[in-house]
């Protein structure tokens, strides 16, 4: 059975429902998914009934924003049952997402005489479209040809996750294990580009004494030495290894990264514990 557990709807930054995901994944022969919007859970019910009516094994999930040591990662929560604690998570990581975009046009506002804060507060998007609504409005208003473009943007203002009240991992991990869950690191390859191998052990080992259950092993951008590593930190500690593309449904242009089915890999390859 093929398993992809990251992918995206429309209720974060995805094109597709929830409903649509769960269609394309039944076509491209998958198994076993997960829908993980971006510090949301609002498409947990359409995805549910959905793989329910299509025969699709599943796990709900979330991607939830969070603080580790310097660096801002992203965590996979899986199989939790919300509780006022989690949802305070969910939610708190969902506003600093939104102040991020609210702090950038309140300093271009300055230098911008077709941006502002109040057209900014009133502005909407198609979700059709996949993105946020900071690259939108970046995009619509002119400033930016394209929504990735505007990326560059928030950094080049110094809008910067590390200026921001996320979770933190250890808070996010508790309040997951406390809901039954099961916490994962995502896409590694994202933070440790520039890092040896031996660093990114380092901070495996941080994020096992944190109560890390396993790790994003397989992604598309990811190297073959960085998969290996963390295949055997996972094998050396019986942590979960899962797989995930990515997908952002028409946000996910590239035949081999981020889209639906670019890697294979069977439950038999992989320490799921669900």
């Amino acid at each position: 059975m093929l398993v992809d557990l990251h992918m995206h709807s429309y209720y974060s930054d995805g094109s597709f429902s929830p409903r649509e995901v769960v269609e394309l994944a039944k076509k491209k022969g998958l198994g076993f998914i997960s829908i993980t919007d971006h510090n949301t859970i609002a498409a947990h019910d359409e995805f549910e009934k959905s793989c329910q009516e299509l025969g699709i094994n599943y796990v709900l999930g979330v991607e939830l924003d969070c603080v580790f040591g310097e660096r801002s990662i992203h965590l996979l929560a899986y199989q939790f049952k919300v509780d006022e604690g989690l949802l305070e998570v969910i939610k708190r990581s969902r506003q600093q997402l939104d102040q991020m975009g609210v702090d950038l046009i309140q300093l271009m506002e300055k230098d911008y005489d077709q941006l502002s804060s109040t057209d900014y507060e009133a502005y909407t998007y198609n979700r059709r479209l996949g993105g946020f609504k900071g690259i939108h409005y970046l995009k619509d208003r002119g400033i930016t040809e394209s929504l990735m473009d505007g990326l560059k943007v928030y950094r080049d203002y110094g809008i910067f996750y590390s200026n921001y009240d996320f979770p933190r991992v250890e808070e996010a991990i508790k309040h997951i294990h406390r809901c039954g869950g099961k916490a994962v690191l995502a896409h590694p390859g994202k933070y440790y580009r520039q890092s040896s191998l031996e660093d990114v052990r380092k901070d495996f080992n941080r994020l096992l004494q944190a109560g890390i259950d396993g790790i994003e092993c397989y992604y598309p951008i990811h190297s073959d030495e960085l998969t290996a590593c963390c295949v055997d930190f996972c094998k050396q500690h019986d942590l979960m290894m899962t797989v995930g593309c990515d997908c952002h449904g028409e946000m996910s242009k590239k035949d081999n990264e981020y889209v639906m089915g670019c890697l294979k890999k069977d439950e038999t390859e992989l320490n799921l514990k669900f």
